[in-house]
């Protein structure tokens, strides 16, 4: 097996000659036999150090976390794993989040995650993500399956792929709608991609296109009492993500002669997503004119009083009589981004010792239209908010005082550029020598299409270098170690809301703000892998250590404002810690172990905004050197087992263990952690005649009550019928969930 050394590669390294640690795995095995949510979850119970936060509150939104490194689809989560479709950069152009729902998980044939490699750019701080999608060359015949299970989910795909000569043809598409296992929570998730491809001779060319609409109802937190109450229950809505995204990417390779090829890679992508969040609100009655509305300062008429957009002060008769004040948050992002790169590379012999050379230059530019606005709404006894037509603007009044709640279109233009090289060179059969290098360039370019506050332009320069070395050992064990730097510039979220005397709504609201500096990650990192023959199978291993020092770290800071915030760089942090696996495969069994121990502290005093309850009466904390980051659990083990009982039937097991995490807001680890958790999983698969097959699958076997994300929220402007005390909120993970389907092939 050989993976890409890079996000374009016309071909390939041996992963035992790379200096630092990869994984790579045939999502198309994996997913034989589960049911499909989102790549996320299926990877987490397959790879060393990759966790799930799920802020969102839905299965098909998860936080993909290694080494305590995101790749998120959450506004404002630091972004730190960069992610790679076919070589197209899925890192969303306006705040680099990915949304894992939008790529087509029946059609991705190996995913590949690797750590310390720079010239995956942008993001890169832990490591990147490749994605290498299926095509007519590699896919041959028809596929079809449905599928169904708890919580009213349905499901199907259908595969297509064939080859004529030098032409290959793949297509696919699928749907899913699922319930939700929680209250207010259904899902509609429609995919597809296709791809045309001409391989003859030297040269290689493809034309690939995708689509996904998706409408996901993700609820987000819930306070622990409620919780408690009932499982299923949700904390303010409608809380809405539709995602409509469409690509053409245009790639392909000609071979030069003499071991040396070009590659060339020019896409376009649409990205459109409306967000709709219902919450609690600050507004209220004047203290001293019970008929109008006042928003923040000393909530006195006029100075504080609440403006709508046509500069009216608005009264308390515009809600139903003694209706509690809600808020319905709106947020639009429309994205046209388009790339292109080009790359050389080179597996001759150099100084007749085996080299791997590539070296090549990319361009990603985004335009993004970005418009938010707030509605006044009443917040039912249900903590459903029904709107009443009535848009937030207090930029119309004369004398409110930040935090100011106003509408915003801004329009923001990235172009990221790229230059980058990487050479594997064999001093000997046993020892590799690898160098790289890669100089980023970002300039981010804000328009404020309603005034002139948001206007702003910044650039951002660094170059990332990379050493390592590898040493085969003996047949079945090779050492490495490795040093590199990646950055990731902050986004135009972050930059705009920057400044603690004027925070903005978090996920909404943009102000004009200092600029933050950018991110830079210095990983070093030391291992021992290997494989051996053992008992008419192979047993694969790996034990590494890792240490990633991250400069001027970003962090998103809460006020006690509700649901206002800005970011501040937060010094130094570090990543460090240990991975270690073993693997056993032979003809009838597969087992896997993983442990992985991750240790991400604060490395500086520093006093930061909170609204945890251990802040002090100015709403700070304050975290020492060896504070821990909050949601990075430090034990991870993963178990797994699959058994051909008979050429016809498959049945596997997984277990998660995960130790507890310090919640969001708690940089000062003062407050109890959010539990650990045990699962187990079963799944299965039985071919009942050729072509024919069942499948099922059994998640959280034991029904057990664990919770992935947790935070604090202000418990104030709640219904009267409402009595909450505890700020802590969770976001629950699945109960005991059963499916079940059946797969044609041809």
């Amino acid at each position: 097996m050989v993976v890409t050394a890079s996000p374009l590669s016309a071909g390939g390294i041996d992963p035992d000659k790379m200096p630092g640690q990869v994984q790579s795995v045939s999502v198309a095995q994996l997913d034989e036999d589960r049911q499909s949510d989102v790549l996320p979850n299926l990877l987490a119970t397959q790879l060393t150090d990759v966790s799930l936060n799920d802020e969102q509150g839905s299965q098909f939104q998860p936080d993909l976390v290694y080494r305590g490194f995101e790749a998120s689809p959450i506004s404002g989560v630091a972004e730190g794993i960069a992610v790679y479709q076919n070589g197209v950069r899925l890192n969303e152009a306006f705040g680099d989040g990915v949304n894992w729902d939008l790529v087509p998980e029946f059609a991705v044939n190996r995913l590949t995650l690797e750590s310390g490699n720079p010239v995956f750019g942008l993001n890169a701080l832990g490591g990147a993500v490749s994605l290498d999608m299926k095509d007519g060359f590699d896919f041959q015949g028809r596929e079809a399956q449905i599928s169904g299970g708890s919580y009213g989910n349905i499901g199907g795909n259908a595969q297509y792929g064939a080859q004529w000569g030098d032409v290959g043809l793949y297509a696919g598409a699928s749907a899913l709608h699922d319930d939700g296992f929680r209250d207010q929570s259904p899902t509609q998730l429609e995919q597809g991609y296709a791809d045309l491809g001409y391989e003859a001779g030297r040269a290689t060319i493809h034309l690939s296109v995708g689509a996904a609409l998706n409408d996901i109802h993700a609820v987000g937190p819930t306070p622990v009492q409620m919780l408690a109450v009932d499982p299923k229950s949700v904390f303010t809505y409608p809380q809405a993500i539709q995602n409509e995204m469409e690509l053409a990417q245009l790639h392909g390779t000609y071979a030069l002669g003499g071991d040396w090829h070009i590659s060339g890679n020019a896409y376009y992508r649409h990205f459109e997503q409306h967000l709709i969040d219902g919450n609690t609100t600050d507004v209220e009655a004047c203290k001293n004119a019970r008929t109008e509305f006042c928003l923040e300062g000393h909530n006195k008429f006029p100075g504080d009083a609440l403006y709508d957009e046509s500069g009216h002060p608005v009264a308390v008769s515009e809600l139903p009589a003694g209706a509690t004040p809600g808020e319905t948050d709106h947020t639009m992002t429309d994205t046209q981004s388009y790339g292109t790169a080009f790359e050389i590379s080179s597996q001759a012999r150099l100084f007749d010792h085996p080299n791997n050379f590539v070296a090549g230059a990319s361009y990603d530019h985004g335009s993004t239209d970005y418009t938010a606005y707030g509605e006044l709404g009443a917040l039912l006894p249900d903590l459903r908010v029904a709107g009443a037509g009535i848009v937030i603007d207090q930029a119309k009044s004369p004398t409110a005082k930040p935090p100011i709640e106003e509408p915003v279109w801004v329009n923001g233009d990235n172009a990221y550029s790229g230059v980058y090289a990487l050479d594997s060179f064999d001093i000997t059969p046993a020892l590799t020598w690898t160098l790289s290098g890669r100089l980023n360039i970002a300039d981010i370019t804000l328009h404020d299409r309603l005034g002139t506050a948001l206007n702003g332009q910044h650039s951002f320069t660094h170059f990332n270098p990379g050493i390592g070395l590898t040493y085969k050992l003996a047949p079945f064990a090779t050492a490495y170690a490795g040093y590199s730097e990646s950055n990731r510039a902050p986004t135009a979220g972050e930059l705009s809301c920057a400044n603690p005397a004027s925070p903005c709504l978090l996920d909404t609201f943009l102000v004009s703000d200092p600029t933050l500096k950018q991110v830079v990650s210095r990983n070093y990192e030391a291992g021992l892998r290997g494989k051996f023959p053992a008992a008419n199978g192979i047993v694969d291993w790996n034990l590494g250590i890792y240490r990633d020092e991250v400069a001027d770290d970003v962090l998103l800071l809460s006020t006690d404002v509700n649901g206002f915030g800005y970011f501040q760089n937060a010094g130094t942090t570090r990543h460090q810690g240990l991975d270690a696996s073993i693997g056993y495969t032979e003809a009838h069994w597969h087992l896997g172990l993983s442990y992985s121990y991750l240790d991400a502290t604060f490395r500086n005093d520093l006093t930061l905004s909170s609204d945890s309850p251990a802040a002090n009466k100015d709403d700070n904390i304050f975290v020492h050197p060896g504070d821990t980051l909050p949601l990075m659990p430090k034990n991870r083990v993963t178990l797994t087992g699959e058994y051909l009982v008979t050429q016809a039937w498959r049945v596997g097991a997984d277990l998660r263990v995960q130790s507890g995490m310090y919640l969001a807001g708690d940089q000062s680890n003062q407050e109890s952690k959010l539990p650990g958790y045990t699962t187990v999983g079963l799944h299965t698969s039985y071919t009942l005649a050729r072509g024919f097959e069942l499948f099922g699958e059994i998640e959280n076997l034991f029904d057990r009550r664990y919770y992935s994300y947790g935070a604090f929220t202000e418990l104030d402007g709640l219904p009267p019928s409402v009595s909450l005390t505890n700020p802590r909120t969770y976001s629950p993970s699945i109960g005991r969930a059963f499916y079940g389907g059946v797969r044609v092939k041809f």
